[in-house]
Order: C-alpha cells, then structure tokens, then sequence
C-alpha cells in the first residue's frame, strides 16, 4: 500500500537545497529531514503552541553535566514525538563532542542517517 506524503516546502533562503519556486514537498525523506531540522534547530517554547517542541542544542552543548547519550535521548524523544513519518523506518542518530582549544571553545556534532541520506549539524 502506498502512502501519500505531502508537506509544505519549509525550506529556506540560505539553505543548501532551497529552490524559490517550491511551496509543496512530496519527497518522504526530505520531509523528514525538514522536520528534523526544525527539531533540532529550535529551542523548546519557539513554537507558538507547543513548549516542549525543540532539542535545544546549545544548551546541551553549554551544560558542563551531559554526555552523548543524554544528548542523543534529548534529540531521541523529540524525534519520536513530533517526526510520525519515521515510524517503521531505520535511522541513526550520532553525537560526538569536540574540542577547539585554538579558539578556546567547545562543538557538538549530531549525524543523523536515514536511508542513502546523512545530515550533519554542528553546533559551536
């Protein structure tokens, strides 16, 4: 059985892959990866409506008592909660910490890896 999937383009100028004639995105995976942008590039009470919606990164980056696997439950549990289309499909998702002691700072990498597509964001 196949399943319909359609979703408003949300993607915008600046990024990689915006194209200014989109408004619809059809694509499974690329509507996920919409979707999961948005989670992890939001702060929990940036969408009107929903306060829990948003991973918070540079907190987690910021606070000197989390480790990978708190981060990755963190990114984990929003995924589940707000990313249906991805329910029966294999993903990964991987954090890794850094250090960049020439610029006396700290970044956090997130691998996210759903069919033939990775997306990486990094966080500093």
């Amino acid at each position: 059985m196949a399943i319909n999937f359609t979703d408003f383009y949300i993607v915008y100028p600046g990024h990689p892959n915006y194209k200014s004639s989109n408004l619809i995105e059809d694509d499974l995976v690329r509507i996920i990866v919409q979707k999961y942008e948005m989670v992890i590039f939001s702060k929990p009470g940036d969408v009107f409506g929903d306060s829990d919606f948003g991973a918070d990164l540079e907190s987690l980056l910021f606070d000197t008592k989390v480790d990978k696997s708190y981060v990755e439950g963190q990114i984990t549990r929003q995924i589940e909660k707000y990313i249906s289309e991805l329910v029966g499909l294999d993903y990964g998702l991987e954090v890794q910490f850094f250090e960049d002691p020439e610029r006396f700072q700290d970044y956090m990498e997130v691998i996210f890896q759903i069919k033939d597509y990775e997306v990486y964001a990094v966080v500093g």
